[in-house]
């Protein structure tokens, strides 16, 4: 099936003769305003008439006799092609326009007016025209009909969102091949099916092109690929700018496109993805759970999370912001225990063990080496598995003791394994230095909360529990550490009580890091997403 998209323009129909003009004109004058419009002489002979004035005066019963009157020089070219390289025109669109809503009746009075340029009553005659070129084809057509006084056919923004309405409401089979002829009327409205029509067909578009100031050279068929391409190329520039750059990367292997980049920006791109998804390269025997690799991995994720709250993506970014309170409070109880040691009397003697050996960061978290590790470790031996258990356990908490740690809570000291719960890790953090002072959302998201806070309050609990939705106001009352300040956006709560405060806290256990410019480097990876041509290559 092949379909033909055409914009017809306020030129499309001409003269050949202004012979019968005056007696023809003077039975519509009234239509027109009554203003005098006489053809003018264009070229190759022929003669031009505003498309309004023109489709009024020629669409009437009493003008059929005078057919041979009308010149379709554009159409004629693109007619021929079609009829030379035997396609088949199935189905026939007509873009056309009316800007009665635009122009005053005092705008009007000037034979100037763009009012007068419109198209729409030159449908009549150009339907007969292909009707009898093409009488296969279904005719149908399209109006272009601003709705505001303030947005004429010249107004880009405006234009782009008619025509995308407009071919919305088409739908053609995916075997169907679309030609479309977008040179006629406005820069506006050609540039916008042109953008459009391979927005909606993509690849089955094919353009129709003439030569306008030179009607003698026949038309042309032109393919797709360099205009999509363009349109792909900008589409990945945008998902880059907005911070998706796994869309970005994915449109680019979906078009085939990655081998016409250079292969720099291919590989800053890759770069990208696995920043977003916080995967940094690992030196060679070092470990995710390094204080240096996990701090890079919170930095990242600051930037990260003020990037989504932009975006107003609320619910990846709490999850994100959680994670990284956590892992912060890792890394710092980590980098505060290093270098320590614990004094325990093992078996009757004396010794010192070195609290990293003891307390590590494994994947679930921080918690003591295995039983077995420490048994072996402290030469703990007994009679009974109770009763080394039970020499275990005291050890630990001993170790925690010394440590600085909160031992004092009941629960803890039932199950001294629970170290790494927030909860705990919090005031471990607080004991450890005096001169820390927990931001409000870390301080009330590391508190102990009944079942019933927990489940009302708590936005994360709801999401990472229930996925309920969140709107911007339960994003800032959890920002602030359930307190409710309605004057406040996201996205300034973040950037003025949590991303400083987050900062200095890691600055103050001196743990190194980078901070990322990551609006710079999207930009830049943007700028530098374009097509090489055969000259670069």
């Amino acid at each position: 099936m092949n379909i033909w998209i055409i914009t017809i323009g306020n030129s499309d129909v001409q003269l050949w003769t202004k012979d019968h003009w005056t007696n023809l004109y003077r039975t519509v004058r009234s239509q027109l305003g009554d203003r005098g419009f006489t053809p003018t002489e264009g070229t190759d002979d022929r003669f031009l008439v505003p498309g309004r004035v023109m489709g009024t005066v020629y669409g009437q019963s009493q003008a059929q006799d005078y057919w041979h009157d009308l010149a379709f020089p554009l159409l004629d070219n693109f007619v021929g092609l079609v009829q030379h390289e035997n396609i088949k025109i199935d189905q026939i669109i007509l873009i056309l326009t009316d800007q009665e809503v635009v122009f005053s009746r005092s705008q009007r009075r000037s034979t100037q007016s763009a009012y007068w340029q419109d198209t729409c009553t030159l449908e009549p005659i150009v339907a007969t025209y292909l009707k009898d070129k093409l009488p296969q084809a279904q005719l149908k057509s399209l109006l272009l009909q601003p709705q505001s006084p303030t947005e004429g056919l010249d107004d880009w923004d405006s234009v782009l969102k008619l025509i995308q309405s407009e071919l919305a409401q088409l739908d053609f089979p995916d075997s169907a091949t679309i030609y479309v002829s977008h040179q006629a009327s406005t820069p506006a409205i050609s540039s916008a099916v042109q953008f459009m029509s391979l927005a909606r067909f993509g690849k089955r578009v094919q353009f129709l092109v003439s030569n306008e100031y030179n009607l003698e050279r026949p038309a042309n068929v032109i393919g797709n690929s360099q205009y999509l391409r363009g349109i792909q190329v900008q589409q990945v520039k945008g998902l880059i700018q907005s911070g998706t750059p796994g869309a970005a990367l994915h449109l680019l292997e979906f078009a085939e496109l990655k081998g016409s980049l250079e292969a720099s920006v291919v590989a800053e791109l890759e770069k990208l993805v696995d920043f977003f998804n916080l995967n940094r390269s690992l030196t060679d025997k070092s470990s995710e759970f390094d204080v240096q690799a996990a701090t890079a991995r919170i930095v990242d994720g600051i930037a990260l999370i003020e990037r989504l709250f932009e975006q107003k993506n609320y619910l990846p970014g709490i999850a994100l912001l959680a994670a990284a309170q956590e892992t912060f409070l890792r890394c710092a109880i980590t980098t505060e225990i290093k270098g320590r040691s614990v004094s325990l009397s093992i078996n009757g003697t004396q010794q010192s063990f070195p609290a990293a050996d003891l307390i590590q960061w494994l994947r679930r978290g921080l918690q003591f080496v295995s039983t077995d590790d420490l048994k072996h470790y402290w030469s703990v031996s007994g009679s009974s598995k109770e009763a080394v258990n039970q020499t275990i356990k005291t050890l630990k908490l001993e170790t925690l003791k010394q440590l600085q740690f909160p031992i004092d809570d009941n629960r803890f000291k039932r199950q001294p394994n629970q170290i790494g719960k927030n909860e705990f890790m919090l005031k471990w953090l607080c004991h450890l230095r005096s001169d820390f002072q927990p931001w409000e959302l870390l301080q009330w998201s590391c508190i102990k909360k009944n079942e019933e806070e927990e489940y009302e309050d708590d936005i994360r609990n709801k999401l990472m529990h229930n996925l309920q939705g969140v709107k911007p106001e339960d994003v800032v009352k959890y920002l602030l550490g359930n307190q409710k300040s309605p004057d406040t956006s996201v996205i300034q709560v973040y950037q003025t009580q949590i991303k400083p405060q987050f900062i200095a806290a890691i600055h103050l256990w001196g743990l190194p890091f980078t901070e990322p410019k990551l609006a710079e480097r999207l930009q830049g990876l943007a700028d530098g997403i374009r097509i090489q041509s055969t000259y670069d290559k």
